[in-house]
């Protein structure tokens, strides 16, 4: 990454609201149990066993366990992005789709779901009735009547997904884009909305706020899980291909950040809003204590085998 560049990116941080969203890497929670706590909700099932999403450790990104949506037809999480009703959002995390089975899930206007608000979806992994292995799509019409936009992804293997939202216009004109391991499937600035082909618009009215994500058990094919979640008041900036490859992440639980990548993180360095360098590290580090840190956003700068990229991390 250019100096330059990363000084773009972190005034742009700095400009942002401070108001401090989360991280998740799912480690916190304990196996083969249903997680229904913080940013975890469900559809109104109960939480429970068949109704809020599992811990796992059949499959996992980082560390050893992640969240599981199984083949059980009801499952019905719900993670919970807050009912934002301005600024500019953006989420993260990883997805891992075995071979043959199903994913499904859609954004909700409104936590706790209240008969449905769905400004979009909903977006399949693959649906066996009209789709084919590694191929996904989003199924809410357009103003030309199509389908809103076809994917691919990697069986067998996980893969990024970034979702970021603008809501500086106010909810009836929140826009959004929508990434699937690293292509663009909805371009910026693309409504967050249904189109209405009787009034010849963009339906709004489900768009109350952004309130979350439903990750559902669509069928009995349904199987997949995820992992390595961030949730910030800022849009995720989409890293290089090269970057990406490179299988970085962070966590930061305990006042002990993580840094983790598939080779040697070399450098790191962190910055505060103001700018100012608070840490620096030359050798291979993987692990760093932040609890002297002051609560607030920081910037991590790492540099793993040439290649330099930044995450923000908010104490």
């Amino acid at each position: 990454m250019k100096k330059n560049y990363f000084l773009a990116a972190l005034l742009s941080f700095v400009m942002i609201s401070m108001n401090a969203q989360f991280t998740d890497d799912m480690e916190s929670y304990t196996e083969g149990q249903p997680i229904f706590e913080g940013h975890w909700t469900d559809w109104g099932c109960g939480g429970g066993a068949g109704c809020a999403i599992m811990s796992s450790s059949a499959q996992a990104h980082g560390g050893n366990l992640s969240g599981n949506i199984p083949d059980d037809n009801t499952t019905d999480a719900v993670l919970d992005l807050g009912d934002k009703i301005y600024g500019e959002w953006g989420l993260e995390f990883w997805m891992y789709v075995p071979s043959g089975n199903v994913g499904y899930m859609n954004f909700q206007g409104t936590v706790p779901v209240s008969g449905g608000t769905f400004p979009v979806g909903n977006i399949y992994f693959y649906e066996e009735a009209a789709g084919s292995p590694g191929a996904g799509y989003i199924d809410f019409s357009t103003a030309d009547e199509t389908i809103w936009a076809n994917f691919t992804y990697p069986e067998d293997q996980w893969f990024r997904i970034v979702a970021n939202f603008d809501i500086g216009g106010g909810v009836g004109a929140l826009t959004w884009s929508f990434y699937v391991d690293g292509e663009e499937v909805v371009a910026p600035d693309s409504p967050f909305a249904n189109w209405d082909s009787a009034g010849g618009v963009w339906d709004y009215s489900n768009t109350i706020s952004l309130g979350g994500m439903d990750l559902y058990s669509i069928s009995t094919l349904n199987n997949y899980y995820i992992d390595d979640i961030i949730y910030q008041d800022s849009f995720i900036i989409l890293g290089t291909q090269s970057f990406e490859t490179l299988g970085f992440r962070s966590a930061l639980r305990n006042d002990i950040l993580t840094l983790k990548a598939n080779e040697e993180i070399s450098n790191v360095s962190i910055y505060n809003m103001l700018g100012q360098e608070v840490y620096r590290s030359s050798t291979n580090t993987s692990e760093i204590n932040m609890s002297s840190f002051a609560n607030g956003t920081y910037i991590v700068k790492v540099n793993i085998a040439g290649t330099e990229g930044t995450v923000k991390i908010v104490k």
